[in-house]
């Protein structure tokens, strides 16, 4: 049959048929991926519900199974139907037929796979040619002739073989071919027993029962875009998907010339540098469900949409990624050099740097805007200084991405005047006028005092390219130290534009707050060292022992101090030296437990030096008083009949009270705290809605009245206080 005809069904029988003829996947269309896992399911595949569906049919009757597109082109191969929609079904259906002639071990099916001019006369070219890649049409053919015709070679055995050939590896229609091979055997295998009769029941039901509807598209232009409009329509494609015929119609005058190694040009067409581009991201996948090249090139062409803008008002916009739309005005020049700049960026490594590889998003579509502020004005300096060296972009590249640590990266709101941080990094790189990241100190709108700093250091102490990455790597490796974050400007000028001197200072920072197996042993030293400002004060009472993102502060607020500790050398000697007993702290500093039990570092600061140690964010759960060395705890005081050992200030700033609830009586019982020392006071008019006290128990105790108020005379020493406040509370338990 030499055309099929337009809007007719016809069978499998007849559209893989002839001499000649063929069902020509062309080079506009997307990989072959039925043969994938679904992503909502990681066990499923389209080919596996397909064959389901398949071998449920009932095959005494006609079943139509669609439409099929496409066009002859009738004056260069008028026998070759180039198909623009319907591969993905067909190419299943041929790998099935091919498997039953496996399986019937007659060559059965033979004829609907291969003509016997083809295989005895001509290039051994299946009725199925896969245009989109030279591999996938090369091993579609050896695949019918080495295994479809052959049923001694196994499924497993392929890639063994000498026609396979290495590229057949990365070919993403190629995978998904052996991974749909792999299922239909699978299914085949258990229906029936796989018996020959059925075999041949099934097989003949598709080639002559099983039909498509044919729709002549009559052009290769009207193919493109149907394709376009039936795969935005019926089966869904991405905009990625979409954009390949698009581009490759607005570029068909693009070509790009290359060198190879002994001097010969090849010559790239758009469809080339597509694939390429493809393949790329491809094996650049993550490798989760979907296995496509579409999630990585999505992210990329974002990039290429900003990029192509020369304003921050147009970045501004482009930014948005609810929409995909990539402008075909972007000549595919710009694109292939965006991708060369991408692709050096991202397989680049930045262990030396300690900054992380670039890898797109796993669970979105597109970059956070944190990441385009690194990778934008980056892929700017790829482009700009395409034989940088591989040094120069770590180092470009670090930068941005350590300044996206502190910095705020987001665009500007609609309420607030414009701003693109990402932007105004890319213009920096836009305006240097050499490769080296040194060249930025010449501009007057890099700004940021803590890079310039760190820049100016280098440029001072490294008359060697080796003293320069001794630097680089320590500052790099300093700026991944939780402490810092990226903000290492206080270990900049404590080094006082010394390197030996800055080697000494990261070296004692690494070991005392990074090596060290508990940075509570720091604190004990400040703490007995009375360094100022230390614990570092919140808001009114409350201070801090310091978290990871507090530390900085204090070596911002107290340099000078921390400086001179740190040349003191070791943290058990410190601790030591300078423990007091008379200090308010000295329980902290003697016993790690209680700064251990401070899981958030909180400790408030009370009127006559009492001491709070929460042991989470705040005073409501559980914690630690200290008074003059004496240990008081939440629990010190019974708490199945009193509220607790509560602590808190009285507003004249001067005492601090320790007080309880009886949870039968109208009782709350004060232990005030004042110049004078320690004063019990019951207070018996509360919470009326209790229980009175009978007060001879009070007088038993010790109380005085005066003027109403019940207490017990002042004593001077914590722990006569603590245990004489105990011995009340037991005393009122025992009359319940």
């Amino acid at each position: 049959m030499a055309q099929l005809e337009s809007g007719k069904p016809h069978s499998l029988k007849e559209i893989f048929c002839g001499e000649n003829d063929k069902i020509i996947v062309p080079d506009l269309q997307r990989d072959y991926c039925w043969g994938d896992h679904i992503p909502s399911n990681s066990t499923e595949t389209l080919v596996s519900s397909f064959m389901d569906s398949l071998l449920k049919l009932d095959r005494s009757r006609d079943i139509t199974m669609g439409l099929i597109y496409g066009y002859y082109d009738k004056e260069l191969t008028p026998n070759h139907l180039q198909l623009c929609d319907g591969q993905q079904r067909l190419t299943t259906l041929f790998l099935i037929l091919g498997v039953l002639n496996r399986k019937a071990g007659d060559d059965r099916y033979k004829d609907i796979l291969i003509s016997n001019f083809e295989l005895e006369e001509d290039d051994k070219e299946p009725h199925l040619l896969y245009g989109i890649r030279e591999s996938s049409l090369y091993f579609l053919s050896d695949l019918t002739i080495y295994y479809f015709l052959n049923s001694n070679l196994s499924l497993s055995d392929l890639d063994k073989q000498p026609w396979f050939l290495n590229s057949y590896n990365n070919d993403p229609t190629i995978i998904s071919i052996k991974c749909a091979i792999e299922t239909i055997e699978a299914k085949l295998a258990s229906n029936d027993d796989n018996e020959k009769p059925d075999i041949y029941s099934f097989g003949d039901f598709l080639i002559e029962r099983l039909k498509f509807l044919f729709y002549d598209m009559n052009n290769r232009l009207n193919g493109e875009e149907t394709f376009v409009v039936i795969n935005t329509t019926g089966e869904p494609l991405t905009a990625n998907q979409n954009l390949k015929p698009l581009i490759i119609k607005e570029n068909e005058s693009y070509t790009r010339e290359e060198q190879t190694e002994n001097g010969q040009a090849i010559i790239h067409t758009t469809a080339e540098d597509w694939e390429t581009m493809e393949t790329w991201f491809w094996q650049k996948r993550h490798r989760n469900d979907s296995d496509t090249s579409t999630e990585g090139m999505l992210a990329f062409f974002h990039c290429v949409r900003i990029l192509e803008n020369d304003t921050e008002e147009g970045w501004h916009k482009h930014m948005e990624t609810e929409n995909d739309d990539f402008p075909l005005t972007i000549p595919m020049e710009r694109i292939w050099e965006w991708f060369y700049s991408y692709k050096r960026l991202y397989e680049l490594n930045y262990k030396r740097l300690t900054t992380p590889n670039i890898r797109y998003p796993e669970s979105r579509k597109h970059y956070t805007q944190k990441d385009l502020y690194a990778l934008l004005p980056s892929m700017e300096y790829c482009r700009k200084y395409p034989d940088a060296t591989e040094q120069e972009i770590q180092r470009i590249y670090h930068l941005f991405s350590n300044m996206s640590r502190y910095r705020d990266t987001n665009r500007s709101s609609q309420k607030e005047s414009l701003r693109v941080p990402a932007f105004r990094a890319y213009r920096l790189i836009r305006e240097t006028e050499c490769r080296d990241v040194l060249s930025l100190l010449g501009n007057q709108d890099f700004n940021v005092e803590e890079e310039r700093q760190k820049m100016i250091f280098i440029q001072r102490n490294s008359p060697t390219p080796e003293l320069r990455m001794e630097i680089e790597e320590l500052f790099a490796k300093a700026e991944s130290f939780p402490i810092y974050k990226g903000r290492i400007a206080t270990l900049v000028s404590w080094s006082e534009d010394s390197l030996d001197r800055l080697r000494y200072l990261y070296g004692k920072i690494k070991e005392w707050w990074i090596d060290c197996d508990n940075q509570n042993r720091v604190r004990q030293a400040l703490l007995a060292n009375k360094t100022p400002g230390y614990p570092a004060a919140r808001t009114n009472s409350n201070r801090t022992l310091c978290t990871d993102e507090e530390w900085s502060q204090l070596f911002e607020r107290q340099g000078e101090h921390i400086v001179k500790l740190l040349d003191e050398g070791n943290l058990d000697t410190i601790i030591e030296k300078y423990k007091d007993p008379t200090s308010p702290y000295f329980p902290l500093i003697n016993d790690i437990s209680y700064l251990n039990f401070a899981q958030k570092q909180n400790i408030r600061i009370l009127p006559q030096e009492v001491i709070e140690l929460m042991e989470k964010k705040t005073g409501s759960g559980n914690y630690i008083i200290f008074h003059k060395c004496e240990v008081f705890r939440k629990n010190t005081i019974n708490s199945d009949n009193w509220t607790g050992l509560n602590v808190w200030p009285d507003r004249d700033g001067n005492v601090t009270y320790f007080y309880t609830q009886s949870i039968k009586y109208n009782l709350t019982l004060d232990m005030r705290i004042d110049w004078n020392g320690y004063r019990i006071i019951a207070h018996l008019d509360r919470e009326p809605a209790k229980k009175s006290l009978d007060t001879t128990i009070l007088k038993e105790q010790g109380f005085i009245q005066e003027k109403g108020i019940w207490s017990f005379p002042y004593l001077t020493d914590p722990i006569e206080a603590k245990h004489k406040y105990i011995d009340i509370t037991k005393a009122i338990e025992a009359t319940l």
